[in-house]
């Protein structure tokens, strides 16, 4: 049977069972309106209830079996019919179970009836929640997770249009972080989970909460490139894991060095299990380098000082230079000659009262020093006109203790 015209107008009974018709012919049977499905479908029909919709939603699994060229077709029927159900809810649910679990090579086929089912349904469904979570299982089903990257960013718009409640929310963070996490991107993993963190109200806080948190921080320490340490401190549900092993941790990241690092790691042998111990040591000297960048602009960095600190050979030097430049950590310029390093820009770690302190100080520093330069500006232009005027010579004379300046112009003969 053929279903070209699909669309035609017509009750939801008659499309029944043309459908019905299509899928007794994809199982080979014959007798039309007396092969034995279709006579199952018209006594389900018969009985009025939501068990018709519910049998074509899984029977929908012949589609993804046969090589037939009505089989699009014939799953738009199907979404049709769906929409029509007694019970909708049910029914979508059932068919987008069909088109995950069914075993098949026709992942274009699945994200396209994914996408036609979700379009089909009103903007502000919730059943559209069921649609996408569907067309990410078939994705990473097929490792093609990276052709939805760009949609993920409208999720939370999405969800607000969707109307889902918290813990279903917290469902699809969950769902997208594994997902994720298996396809490699780490990075977008931990965004989503600690989008699900940030649904918790901090009243609410309790174990699972705590956990989620703990869980956070070591996933932020095995993300390759990943420094955002002190954002990820100030967290109130990471603020309440203060005490934990995790927490010590997080605090050696934020402002530790390469031997408080290691002091920390022998005595928690357990957590650091849980860990890549060989990339942990690369970031805390990354980071250890960036703080003493951040200790020593505009000045020379000898290669053996930075060598000492890191505790690495001389000749290493160069190579870690190169891979904090690279992570975007600092700005410095090499010199290979002396064997020293400038560092002309560094991140801090930690931005707290004490880098306040020191802004304060550079700040105050350019600015006598801007002083200087106009007084010097100042001097000069009224030498320049005395000289004018015929001999008229002026020196601009800076009081120490006094907040102005004196200006002596004397006259020559």
């Amino acid at each position: 049977m053929a279903l070209t015209n699909i669309y035609v107008q017509g009750s939801i009974e008659s499309q029944i069972q043309d459908l019905a018709s299509y899928i007794s012919n994809l199982k080979g049977e014959d007798g039309e309106e007396n092969a034995p499905y279709v006579q199952e479908i018209t006594k389900l029909l018969a009985a009025k209830n939501n068990d018709v919709f519910i049998q074509l939603a899984k029977d929908g699994a012949f589609f993804l079996t046969e090589n037939d060229r009505e089989v699009e077709g014939a799953f738009n029927l199907l979404i049709v019919i769906t929409l029509n159900a007694v019970d909708q809810t049910a029914t979508v649910k059932t068919l987008i179970d069909t088109l995950t679990q069914t075993e098949s090579s026709k992942t274009s086929l699945k994200q396209k009836i994914l996408l036609n089912l979700y379009n089909a349904l009103p903007t502000d469904s919730t059943l559209r929640y069921n649609a996408f979570l569907g067309l990410v299982d078939v994705t990473a089903q097929a490792d093609e997770l990276d052709s939805l990257y760009s949609q993920l960013e409208h999720i939370d718009k999405w969800i607000k249009q969707w109307g889902i409640d918290k813990e279903t929310e917290r469902q699809l963070y969950s769902h997208l972080s594994e997902k994720l996490k298996q396809a490699g991107e780490e990075k977008l993993s931990f965004d989503f989970s600690l989008k699900k963190l940030a649904t918790y109200e901090e009243a609410s806080f309790d174990a699972s909460v705590e956990a989620l948190a703990k869980e956070l921080v070591l996933q932020a320490i095995s993300i390759e490139n990943w420094f955002a340490f002190e954002e990820l401190y100030q967290h109130p549900a990471v603020q309440k894991t203060k005490g934990s092993a995790e927490f010590e941790l997080l605090e050696v990241f934020l402002n530790g060095s390469l031997s408080t690092y290691k002091t920390f790691a022998a005595s928690h042998s357990d957590l650091m299990k849980r860990t890549n111990e060989e990339n942990n040591i690369i970031k805390i000297r990354l980071l250890a380098l960036a703080s003493l960048g951040c200790e020593n602009l505009s000045r020379e960095l000898s290669y053996s000082e930075i060598a000492k600190n890191l505790e690495i050979p001389e000749e290493e030097v160069e190579m870690w230079v190169i891979d904090v430049i690279r992570a975007g950590l600092v700005e410095a310029k090499l010199d290979q000659l002396n064997k020293t390093v400038i560092v002309h820009r560094s991140i801090y770690r930690v931005f707290g009262k004490e880098q306040w302190q020191q802004l304060s100080t550079r700040l105050n520093t350019w600015k006598e020093s801007l002083n200087e330069i106009m007084a010097v500006i100042g001097n000069a232009k009224l030498i320049a006109g005395g000289a004018l005027q015929g001999g008229a010579a002026a020196v601009v004379v800076e009081d120490k203790t006094q907040p102005q300046v004196e200006v002596t112009i004397s006259t020559s003969n």
